[in-house]
């Protein structure tokens, strides 16, 4: 299926004349006296000062400033974000000035399965992504071709005013081909939904658990397509995820961290499915000066209980990929990989104003350029065959990393596997 990805940039910092406080120095200490919003004409001021770590008694710190514009940013609700303040005696008083963005997107839907261009499906979506200008976002979408869907999905950050109460229903309907085409290609139809409920603890954490029922038939009943013998599996879920997410720009990190472990029981039968599935990504950045960033990745996903079907097996090719090895599909029960990655900018992200546009959410437009060295490594494994029952896969490059307006990243890179073979690559998005 395709997906709808949402991007974010960061921003710069606009620091008052007024005051010579520089942090470490000897200038000044201010005490945060207010703290006011403006150019939010749309979205409700609790959304961009609850992303703030700076509130009001606090003692002024630029370096959380500069956080705090990108952690504002990185809601992806706005071209451009400065924080200024005014000092009077040892009284600062801060002013949060962002630019918004177009709120409501129409996107067509198009791609090819397998990448064979024969295997083409089609459509078209439509995204609200700051609904009632509350960071609530709607989407829903469909295609016809060879892959055919409708689906939908409501989110809602904060759904009361006291709590920070995450969220989320999604349904879809679906039929589609198989993932791996190297088992013969067969029809699968889908019918499912999920609904998520959490809790944002401070800025970094959150835990949420989500209650979801899912069929599955197939048009073939090949042996272990599905795990009722009758080509049709129906099954509830259960799941548990805790993520703690420091990152200063969620799109395209140079700083903080991400980890996220998560559990889900999928089914409770003992003649349909029956499985565990829990898994763990970790992420850091790492600034090494002058703009420059070392990004780490390590990640895996298991599965224990009862027979996996195919449908829910996890795969290098499609959501997970291994420059090197970018068009290839791995598939297993148990997968596992890690990346490395180097970023150096060679044009720092910079804004370009058009006071004259007939759409001021297109007035701003934000570019920069990065340079990128990595190295990528992972397996995948069938827990009849053991965790050493199969090779690594790994290569390595590097490439161009384009920002673009409206928090559009691509990059283009060339990899080289461990056989030596070359690989030209254009993808769309932060690797992580």
């Amino acid at each position: 299926m395709s997906k709808l990805i949402l991007l974010i940039i960061p921003m710069s910092l606009l620091a008052s004349p007024t005051s010579q406080l520089i942090p470490g120095g000897d200038g000044p200490v201010l005490l945060v006296q207010s703290i006011r919003v403006t150019g939010n004409e749309a979205t409700k001021d609790f959304v961009i000062l609850r992303e703030m770590s700076t509130s009001v008694g606090d003692t002024l710190d630029l370096d959380k400033l500069e956080y705090d514009k990108n952690r504002i940013y990185s809601l992806g609700l706005f071209n451009k974000v400065d924080i200024d303040y005014s000092a009077k005696g040892s009284d600062a008083d801060l002013t949060v000035r962002v630019h918004e963005r177009w709120y409501v997107y129409p996107f067509p839907v198009l791609g090819f399965k397998y990448r064979d261009v024969k295997k083409f499906y089609y459509g078209a979506g439509i995204a609200h992504l700051n609904f009632r200008g509350r960071n609530e976002r709607l989407v829903g979408e469909f295609a016809f071709g060879y892959d055919r869907w409708v689906q939908f999905s409501y989110q809602n950050p904060k759904l009361t005013g006291d709590d920070d109460i995450f969220f989320r229903i999604s349904g879809s309907w679906s039929r589609l081909q198989n993932l791996n085409p190297d088992r013969g290609t067969y029809q699968q139809e889908a019918v499912g939904g999920v609904l998520t409920l959490g809790k944002r603890f401070g800025l970094y954490n959150l835990l949420t658990g989500s209650l979801g029922y899912e069929t599955w038939k197939v048009s073939d009943l090949g042996i272990g397509r599905t795990v009722s013998a009758d080509g049709k599996d129906a099954f509830p879920s259960v799941g548990l995820s805790y993520t703690f997410d420091s990152r200063d720009v969620k799109e395209y990190p140079m700083d903080g961290y991400l980890i996220n472990v998560q559990a889900t029981k999928i089914g409770f039968s003992s003649t349909s499915v029956n499985v565990l599935r829990y898994g763990y990504d970790a992420r850091t950045f790492l600034p090494l000066g002058d703009g420059t960033s070392i990004a780490g990745r390590t990640y895996g996903q298991f599965a224990s209980g009862g027979a996996v079907p195919p449908y829910r097996y996890t795969y290098f090719g499609h959501d997970e990929r291994l420059r090197g090895y970018f068009d290839k599909i791995i598939e297993g029960e148990n997968i596992v990989g890690g990346n490395l990655e180097l970023r150096i900018p060679l044009l720092s992200p910079r804004y370009y104003e058009f006071p004259y546009s007939p759409i001021p959410e297109f007035s701003v437009w934000r570019y920069g350029l990065y340079a990128g060295v990595f190295a990528d490594a992972g397996k995948t494994w069938f827990r009849s065959e053991g965790p050493d029952g199969r090779r690594w896969y790994s290569g390595f490059g590097g490439g161009l990393h384009l920002l673009l307006p409206y928090s559009i990243i691509i990059r283009t890179e060339y990899a080289v596997n461990r056989r030596g073979d070359g690989q030209l690559i254009v993808d769309f998005g932060a690797s992580f």
